[in-house]
């Protein structure tokens, strides 16, 4: 069943790409919280022997979990640059907590979890209609020249306090709001844009590729398949500590690794972050190989059990965070949507693929072979992070598509 939510998830982001762009952010908000809140119902109503009803909120689930990428391409308009990857990265942490509240409630009643979700959801929708505005950069992108008013008036929505910012934000956005009439009118078009900027198709290409090798890194399958790679590794060796209880400790360290790189991202650039993020997967798969292999008998630490842990804490603090955050930060405006959508659904393509080849994987080839594909994939990801892949700390939308237009030196120097 798991499976019907994995290949969903593509369609409801190539769905709301689409849909977002021609209706707005906010109103893309509420249709997904309603595809969302529908799959509940759902489920609330559906009886065991009601199998068509079962796919029919698995499917509704996954349609509108693809939907959901509309709240990061809001996030990343709405956001100054100072805070933007700030926020951006508080997706990581939601996600941690989200699991971590699933997890907390699992003992109890299927109609009380249902009716929890459908609580939260209905708050959601209801926040959305009361406190969220439009996003300004949409208003002038993709509607006409008389709504000016309309960007200006929500833009003082996000900055209701301070006038001085207020001014500023504006000025920069009007001064880099040519092409909004073109976009309104129908005369570019995604293919278009891609085909003829290079801000659009050279992010796309630095993208599908950072995001390939991230699906290749194992840092999902790690997360996916927990408790399984946690008997492999401690398979005929005696420890006081159960799968179940690293199990726990997992998602209390993904978490945790949540919270600490959206501290981080405060003060330290994305490739930095992302480069050290690999750089511990690759001594963590070292660690698994080194303590599965040639460390052997009775033992009152878990040194490979160990090696697991760093490597899960690893990879949370960029790999698994930052191409995702990276979608909306590096697209140009007029394809932003449709091209941030499309990379979602072929990352989440790829993941499918690779959640359904790493059971065979698990089963016929040893620890050490794994963590040792793991930490090369890692190392050509930290190499191809450093060499290619653009900082974005505390740069606006401006400056990120100059650098891809007009082919600057060095990608720190953005």
């Amino acid at each position: 069943m798991d499976n019907v939510v994995a290949l969903c998830i593509p369609i409801g982001a190539l769905i709301i790409g689409q849909l977002m762009d021609r209706i707005g952010r906010k109103k893309a908000c509420i249709i997904t919280c309603l595809i969302l809140l529908s799959s509940w119902t759902v489920a609330t109503f559906m009886t065991s022997d009601e199998i068509y009803w079962f796919f029919a909120f698995r499917i509704l689930a996954g349609i509108g979990g693809g939907m959901t990428t509309v709240c990061m391409i809001y996030v990343s308009e709405i956001s100054h640059s100072s805070y933007k990857q700030l926020l951006l990265s508080l997706n990581s942490v939601f996600f941690s907590g989200g699991i971590l509240l699933s997890t907390s409630i699992v003992q109890l009643e299927w109609n009380i979890i249902n009716y929890t979700f459908i609580g939260l959801t209905v708050v959601n929708i209801v926040l959305i209609i009361i406190n969220m505005p439009e996003s300004p950069i949409w208003i002038l992108k993709f509607k006409s020249p008389e709504h000016v008013d309309e960007a200006k008036s929500a833009m003082q929505q996000l900055y209701p306090r301070n006038k001085q910012v207020f001014e500023r934000e504006w000025e920069r956005l009007k001064s880099t709001s040519s092409c909004c009439v073109a976009v309104a009118t129908g005369n570019s078009s995604f293919i278009e844009s891609v085909r003829s900027n290079a801000a659009a198709y050279k992010p796309m290409v630095v993208l599908a590729f950072l995001l390939l090798l991230q699906q290749l890194t194992g840092a999902y399958p790690c997360i996916s398949y927990a408790l399984p790679v946690l008997k492999r590794v401690l398979s005929g060796r005696e420890y006081s500590i159960s799968e179940i209880d690293s199990l726990t400790a997992l998602g209390a360290i993904r978490f945790a690794a949540g919270l600490l790189t959206c501290a981080l991202s405060f003060y330290v650039g994305r490739k930095p972050l992302m480069m050290f993020s690999c750089a511990g997967m690759v001594l963590s798969s070292a660690l698994v190989i080194v303590f599965q292999d040639f460390v052997t008998g009775p033992s009152t630490v878990p040194l490979p059990l160990c090696g697991v842990m760093l490597f899960v804490f690893s990879s949370s603090l960029g790999v698994l965070v930052f191409p995702w955050t990276m979608i909306c930060e590096l697209l140009s405006t007029p394809v932003r949507a449709v091209g941030g959508c499309l990379l979602v659904s072929y990352t989440y393509v790829i993941m499918f693929m690779v959640l359904k080849v790493f059971p065979h994987v698990l089963e016929n080839l040893s620890v050490v072979g794994i963590y040792l594909f793991f930490g090369v994939t890692s190392l050509l990801m930290a190499a191809y992070v450093h060499f290619v892949v653009p900082e974005t700390l505390g740069k606006s939308f401006h400056e990120i598509e100059a650098y891809f237009t007009k082919n600057l030196e060095k990608p720190d120097h953005m």
